[in-house]
Formats: structure tokens, C-alpha cells, sequence
């Protein structure tokens, strides 16, 4: 085992430094004047108060309209050395406010309860709740400074400014206001390793500063949502008219967009705002915005729009779960309005069914029914074979199929589509959870899966499984594949079969990349089967019945192992 790895105490500084000058290396035209003034006056500071301001920056402190609020003597950084003398100075650089002229109320929060009661100007009851205890604060003075200055008496109250701008440069180094520096600690402590991929100015995904904006328009939308979806539909409709219009070649953008309207919609439909909805959906174009607007339509008694819907979706479907609503949603909408001709019911495919009881011990019932296909039904009596059965059975669920196909396509992976990638710590393309992976890559994969035969399949992915082992892939369970597992696999499973799961997974694999059989077994006699197990009281999700169903399809060997517990 590697020894452990000991970060530098100001470890957070070099991440933040890393940051910064890979934004300003790659976007700084991109950049208003503001933006590239914070960053010229941080790097002017000296160390330790460029550590004070890191520190700052990335806690969570009482939110104020002057800033984050912190109280200065609660600040305890052994790395640096004059905290208060690191205060003044960013104080000096307008990089922190020291004691801000707010309403009393923006500082109440900063003190325990005890606190609060001890600054009274006047006694209050020990016994009063936090929230009537800031309230008798409140009405005891007419002069809201007179309070301020009375709770800051022998206080430093420090509010961190320019906060704003550091989101700009966060927003183009991670491509969304979510993620942190904690990556850069990760693969400092050897937990991940990434891989290496072209980050030029030209594959980048932000090209103007119209889009920089339209995204930090659309974060300042997303953090109004909470309050929005609980105040009502017309608060709901209120933040849907702020949001930003979508950009051409922008699909992050469009993504984000929709996500955000549908979510809207939905609680539109909630508050018994169906025509609202409807609108909102109109505007999105990625499921389920057709579906919930077929939906509305069939409930107000429109059922021509509904059944239009229907059609409209079958005809160009966006995903295989968009058109499983259209089959069956429109059948049974046409069969009670009695419009069937044109109509068929959709089809339930039953699966290969097995039940075995096996003894209730602690283990995972999967590795039990593992067990049990490896030895025989002989297991599931107490008689086991004289011999063992050379029989393998590997508990797989996702793992193998998946990672096959994200080692026999990693290269295509991590190819450099403009876009894609926006700093050198990703796991995934940041479209890979989308349904533009596929097409922004549709060449590169149909050649790909066009030249695939046994031989090629095994070099590709031993080659890959050997150069890249441990690096991030999110195919790739690197722990869940060992060589035995894929030598039997790679041997076994026909190449007519990897072609077509390959083709499904790549066709969405948001959805399809889950849901897959638990088991895999390698008879002795040769072949391969698919097996999925169900515990007692456990049953089929949906995803995996169109799983099944596509097996069955395509003749790929699968079945359904139900496990009940012997009796005493």
C-alpha cells in the first residue's frame, strides 16, 4: 500500500492559483475589466492574505448584502501567521468590508443565542425561542446604528467582496457553479487520476462573452428556484420570463435551459396551472416536455392534441422511454375515447423464469444465487457435487458490459470535441450524460462499430485495460473487472451481441447504462448467460424489463432468477 500523502498546509492556495491562471491563459478577452482587476489585485497580496481570502471565499459564511459575513476573532488558520494584519490589507485591496453598515437584522446571525441575549440593551427572557429573541432585539431601539454598534462592540465583522467575480472564473474552469477545488485535493492525494486530454482556445466551450453571461444569468435564476416553486405560480412564471435565451452551438446551455423550464412547468402542473405548463413545455425541447403536454391535453378533454402528440413522438422519438409513453399512453387514450383503429397495445415481454430456495444467510443474495448457478441446484438441497462444476458465475450488474464498451471506446471518449471538456480534472465529456454524446460523435462510433470483430474488440480493450489502468472513466469500474472476468467474457460473448449492446448503451446511455442483469455465467460447456436475480419481495424495475425485452430481441441468453428463502 502507497504511503499516505501529506498535503501542504496551504495546499487550497496552489489549487486557487491553478485555477486562476488557467482561466486567465485561456479566456482572459473573455473577461470584463472587473474580472481581470480581482485577479491582478489577489495576485498583488501577500501570501498570507491571499490565504485568508482563499479561506474565506470558499466557507459558507452568513449571507449578507454586503457579502459573506465572518466575525474575525472566530478565524483560527495556523498557516497564517498575522491574521489581523492579513484582514487589514485585503481590507486595503476592497477584497474585504470591515463592519459594513447593514440593518441590524444581517448581523443577528453571526451570534449564538447566549450572545445575543448578553448584548441585549435591555434583559430578555432566557426562555424566548431564537426567532421571537431577534425580534424583541429589533423593536428595542428606533436607531437601528445604535443596536448595530451595540452588537459589534469588541467585534471585527469582516464581509468578502468580489465574490462575483471569482464565480466568472469558477464557471469557465468547471463549466457550472456546483463543483469545487476539492478534485485538484483528490488528485493530489492519488485518489484520481485523470486523463490527458487537449484543452486548446478553440475546443473550449465558451467562445464569447454573451455566453459567459447567458450561463451566469441562468445560475442566478437557478439559485432563485426554491423560493420561486414556494411561493407560487405566479413567482414560478415570474423567473421563467428572466430566463436567458439559449445559444446557437451552445447545448450545455440549452440543456441547462430546458432542466430548468421543466422543472418550472412541472410545479405549474402541481398548482392546477395546466395552460401555464403547456406553455413553458413548448419552449423546451428534450423529454419530458411532449409527454407532460400530452398529458394536460388528454386531462382538459383535448384528446386530438394528445393522440397528435403521440404520433408526433413516435415518429421521431428523443429516447426509447419517450416512445414506450407514446405506445402506451396513446393506446389507452384512444381505446377509452374509442378511437382504436390505428392503435395497437403494446406488448409485455414475460421473461425466462426461474425460483430457487436457498438458505437466509447474511450474504448479498446475488453472490448466493451466484454460488448456487456456479454448483448446481445440487447446492440448493445441501448435497453438493462430489467435484466442484467448472461453472463461473461473476456478479457483474453494470460493471461488465459497460466496461467493455467504455474501454473499446475510450479514445473516442475522450476525443476533443469543441466543448467537451473544460479543465483537466473530468471523469467524462460534459455531455456524456446527454443526448447529443452520441451525435457530436456519430462518425467516430459507426466506424468504430463497423470495423468490430473478436479480434479487434480483444486488442482494443486489453491494450486500453493495460495503458489506462486506474485512470477515470465513467464506464469503467476498474475494481469490478478483473482479467479473469474479462478473458471468459471477451471469449465467450459473441461479437453480433457486443455490436448490438454496444449500439443500445450508445443510443442513450444516461438511461440504458443502468438496469443491467446481475450475474453473468460462463457454463463449462461453453456460452455465456445473463442472469438477473430478485430477492424475495423484490421485482423487475422498468429499466430492466427493456432490457430483458431487448435480449430477447436480439437473441442474447438471459433469464430471471427469483430467490425465496428455505424454510426452517
Amino acid at each position: 500500500m502507497a504511503d499516505p500523502v501529506e498535503l501542504a498546509p496551504d495546499y487550497y492556495l496552489t489549487n486557487f492559483h491553478a485555477l486562476m491562471e488557467f482561466v486567465m491563459a485561456r479566456y482572459q478577452p473573455l473577461l470584463s475589466d472587473d474580472e481581470r482587476r480581482f485577479y491582478s489585485s489577489f495576485r498583488a497580496l501577500d501570501l498570507d492574505s491571499q490565504r485568508l481570502y482563499v479561506r474565506l471565499l470558499s466557507r459558507k459564511g452568513v449571507p449578507s448584502s454586503a457579502g459573506a459575513l465572518f466575525r474575525q476573532r472566530k478565524l483560527v488558520y495556523p498557516e497564517i501567521d498575522d491574521l489581523p494584519r492579513a484582514a487589514e490589507r485585503l481590507v486595503e485591496a476592497g477584497l474585504l468590508r470591515r463592519n459594513p453598515a447593514l440593518p441590524p437584522d444581517e448581523y443577528l446571525p453571526l451570534f449564538s443565542k447566549s450572545e445575543l441575549l448578553a448584548r441585549s440593551p435591555a434583559p430578555l427572557p432566557k426562555t424566548l425561542k431564537r426567532p421571537a429573541l431577534e425580534l424583541a432585539l429589533l423593536e428595542q431601539s428606533d436607531d437601528p446604528a445604535v443596536l448595530r454598534d451595540t452588537l459589534l462592540t469588541d467585534e471585527t465583522v469582516l464581509a468578502v467582496q468580489a465574490a462575483e467575480h471569482f464565480e466568472t472564473f469558477k464557471l469557465c474552469f468547471f463549466g457550472n457553479l456546483h463543483r469545487d477545488l476539492t478534485d485538484y485535493v483528490l488528485r493530489d492525494l492519488g485518489l484520481y487520476r485523470y486523463e490527458q486530454y487537449p484543452l486548446e482556445q478553440r475546443q473550449l466551450p465558451f467562445q464569447s462573452r454573451e455566453q459567459i453571461d447567458r450561463h451566469l444569468c441562468y445560475y442566478d435564476c437557478l439559485a432563485q428556484l426554491d423560493e420561486a416553486l414556494d411561493e407560487g405560480a405566479d413567482a414560478i412564471l415570474a423567473l421563467a420570463e428572466q430566463l436567458p435565451d439559449g445559444i446557437r452551438n451552445d447545448a450545455t446551455l440549452h440543456r441547462r435551459l430546458d432542466r430548468l423550464r421543466l422543472t418550472l412547468a412541472r410545479q405549474l402542473e402541481r398548482l392546477e396551472e395546466p395552460e401555464a405548463a403547456d406553455r413553458l413545455y413548448r419552449h423546451c425541447t428534450r423529454p419530458p416536455a411532449r409527454e407532460r403536454r400530452a398529458r394536460i391535453a388528454v386531462r382538459r378533454g383535448d384528446i386530438d392534441t394528445g393522440l397528435a402528440l403521440c404520433r408526433e413522438i413516435l415518429a421521431a422519438p428523443h429516447n426509447e422511454a419517450e416512445q414506450l409513453f407514446a405506445e402506451s399512453f396513446g393506446y389507452r387514450t384512444a381505446k377509452r375515447a374509442q378511437r382504436l383503429p390505428g392503435w395497437e397495445a403494446p406488448t409485455r415481454y414475460r421473461p425466462p423464469t426461474q425460483t430457487v430456495a436457498l438458505p437466509q444467510v447474511p450474504e448479498r443474495v446475488e453472490l448466493l444465487a451466484a454460488a448456487w448457478l456456479e454448483q448446481g441446484s445440487a447446492k440448493a438441497h445441501n448435497n453438493p457435487p462430489a467435484a466442484p462444476t467448472s461453472d463461473q458465475c461473476f456478479y457483474v450488474e453494470n460493471s461488465l458490459l459497460n466496461g467493455v464498451l467504455g474501454l473499446y471506446i475510450w479514445d473516442i471518449l475522450f476525443s476533443p470535441v469543441p466543448g467537451a471538456f473544460f479543465n483537466p480534472f473530468q471523469a467524462a465529456p460534459s455531455d456524456f450524460r446527454t443526448a447529443d454524446f452520441y451525435p457530436l460523435r456519430r462518425a467516430a462510433f459507426e466506424q468504430r462499430l463497423a470495423e468490430l470483430d473478436s479480434d479487434i474488440l480483444a486488442q482494443r480493450v486489453w491494450r486500453h485495460y493495460r495503458e489506462k489502468r486506474g485512470i477515470a472513466n465513467p464506464l469503467v469500474a476498474w475494481e469490478a473487472l478483473p482479467e479473469t472476468l474479462l478473458e471468459l467474457a471477451l471469449a465467450r460473448i459473441p461479437t453480433d451481441h457486443w455490436q448490438s449492446i454496444f449500439r443500445r448503451l450508445l443510443g442513450d446511455i444516461a438511461h440504458h447504462r443502468s438496469g443491467l442483469p446481475d450475474l453473468v455465467l460462463f457454463p463449462a460447456a461453453g456460452g455465456y448467460e445473463l442472469v438477473e436475480v430478485k430477492g424475495p419481495g423484490d421485482r423487475l424495475q422498468q429499466n430492466q424489463r427493456r432490457w430483458l425485452a431487448f435480449f430477447a430481441r436480439h437473441r442474447i441468453p438471459h433469464r430471471v432468477l427469483h430467490v425465496e428463502w428455505q424454510r426452517p
